[in-house]
C-alpha cells in the first residue's frame, strides 16, 4: 500500500490581510496559439471576475456578472496596496456590473449627494418597465419633494446618463430639470463632480470613475439597460486581453494575476491568487468585513506557487446562525510565526508576521 505525502494546507488568513484582498494574483498562463496577451504595465495586476456580488457596503451590493481588466497603481512609487483603497484603481477593458434600485439609492445617499450642503436627500430609486423613477427631497429655501422620470443609456462620454422628460414638485409639473434645480443648485451639483453625478441640460449623468468609493472604476459604458429589475451596465473599450484561466474550476471567483500586490504585512510578486465562495452560483464579498470571511474559510498552495482562497460566503454573516449549527465555528488557535522576514513562494512576509494556520491531510491508496 501507497502513502501519499502529506498536503499542507494554510491557512486564508495568513495570507490576505487587507481590504479588498480579493483583487489579488494570478496564475502561470500561457495564452492560446495566435494569441498574445497585452502587454502589462510594471504598477499594475491582471483581473478577471465572473458572477461575485461585489459589496461597497452592506446595502450596497455590485453584482458582476464578468469582468476582465486591470488593477493600477495611482503611484509609480508605490505598489497595488489593498490595505490602502487609494493605492490603486481598476481599469475595465470589458465588464456585465448590475445594480438593484434599492442599492443604487442606499449609494446616491450614503455616497454621492453625502457632501456638505447637498441640495437632494432622501433618494429612493425604482424601476417601471424600462423607465427610471427618482423620488427625493429638494432643498430650495424650504424642502420640497420631487419626483423625476426618464430613460437610460449610456452617453458618448461612456458615462451613464439619465434623460429626465417629467418632473413633479409638489406634485406641480415643471417644464426641465434647471426649473427643478434652479441654476445655483445645478451649479452646486456640477462643482462636486468628484461624488460622480452633474446636470446637463434635461440629462443627469453618472461618471463611474467617480460614482463609488475608492478604489475607482474606470471604464467606458457602452451600454445601460433594464433586466430582471435591475440597472445592467456594459463596460467596453478598445483593449482585448486573453481571458485568463483560473487554477480552480470555478463558476463564481475573483483572480489576480502578475505584478507586485501588497496586503498587511505580506508582498506578493509574480502575483497569483484565485478567491472562491463556498456556495454554489454567486460570491458575496464584503471588502470591509473581509476578515470574517478568511478566518471562516481556508486556502490552498497550487503547483505554480500560487494560492487558492476559499472564503465564507458573506451571506453566511447575514445569516441567523443558531450556536448549535457550527456553521462560523472559529478555527483551533493557530501557531505564531516571529521573523525579520519569511519568504515562501511568491510570498514574503515581514516581522511581527501575522499567524499562520496550518492543518495536513494525509491520503492513502492502494
Amino acid at each position: 500500500m501507497l502513502v501519499r505525502a502529506p498536503a499542507i494546507v494554510l491557512s486564508v488568513s495568513a495570507f490576505l490581510l487587507t481590504p479588498f484582498a480579493i483583487w489579488s494574483s494570478f496564475f502561470a498562463y500561457s495564452p492560446p496559439d495566435g494569441q498574445s496577451p497585452s502587454p502589462q504595465r510594471p504598477d499594475s495586476v491582471e483581473i478577471q471576475m465572473r458572477n461575485v456580488n461585489f459589496r461597497l457596503a452592506r446595502d450596497i451590493v455590485l453584482e458582476v456578472h464578468a469582468l476582465r481588466g486591470q488593477l493600477i497603481s495611482t503611484s509609480p512609487e508605490k505598489p497595488v496596496t489593498f490595505d490602502d483603497a487609494n493605492s490603486f484603481f481598476v481599469n475595465i477593458d470589458s465588464a456585465q456590473v448590475a445594480i438593484t434600485p434599492a442599492s443604487m439609492s442606499a449609494l446616491m445617499n450614503s455616497y454621492v449627494m453625502a457632501y456638505d450642503g447637498a441640495p437632494i436627500r432622501n433618494v429612493s430609486i425604482s424601476l417601471r418597465g424600462d423607465r427610471l423613477i427618482q423620488k427625493g427631497t429638494i432643498h430650495k429655501a424650504v424642502d420640497l419633494p420631487f419626483e423625476i422620470e426618464g430613460s437610460l443609456s449610456s452617453s458618448p462620454e461612456g458615462y451613464i446618463r439619465l434623460h429626465v422628460d417629467k418632473i413633479k414638485s409638489a406634485h406641480i409639473p415643471l417644464k426641465g430639470l434647471l426649473h427643478l434645480f434652479g441654476e445655483d443648485l445645478a451649479k452646486l451639483i456640477n462643482q462636486n463632480a468628484g461624488r460622480g453625478m452633474t446636470v446637463v441640460n434635461d440629462d443627469i449623468l453618472l461618471d463611474p470613475k467617480t460614482l463609488t468609493p475608492p478604489p475607482h472604476l474606470h471604464g467606458r459604458v457602452t451600454g445601460v439597460n433594464i433586466s430582471d429589475g435591475k440597472i445592467v451596465q456594459t463596460f467596453g473599450s478598445d483593449r482585448h486581453p486573453v481571458r485568463l484561466t483560473p487554477p480552480f474550476a470555478s463558476a463564481a471567483y475573483i483572480y489576480h494575476r502578475g505584478g507586485t500586490l501588497q496586503f498587511g504585512k505580506l508582498t506578493m510578486q509574480d502575483a497569483d491568487l484565485e478567491i472562491v465562495g463556498d456556495r454554489p452560483g454567486t460570491f458575496d464579498f464584503f471588502q470591509k468585513e473581509y476578515r470574517k470571511q478568511l478566518v471562516a474559510g481556508y486556502s490552498k498552495n497550487t503547483a505554480a506557487n500560487g494560492l487558492i482562497a476559499h472564503m465564507a460566503d458573506y451571506s453566511r454573516f447575514t445569516e441567523r446562525v443558531g450556536p448549535q449549527s457550527g456553521a462560523l465555528s472559529q478555527k483551533a488557535a493557530p501557531l505564531p510565526v516571529r521573523c525579520d522576514c519569511l519568504r515562501f513562494g511568491r510570498r514574503r512576509q515581514s516581522a511581527d508576521a501575522p499567524h499562520i494556520h496550518a492543518r495536513s491531510r494525509i491520503h492513502a491508496g492502494a
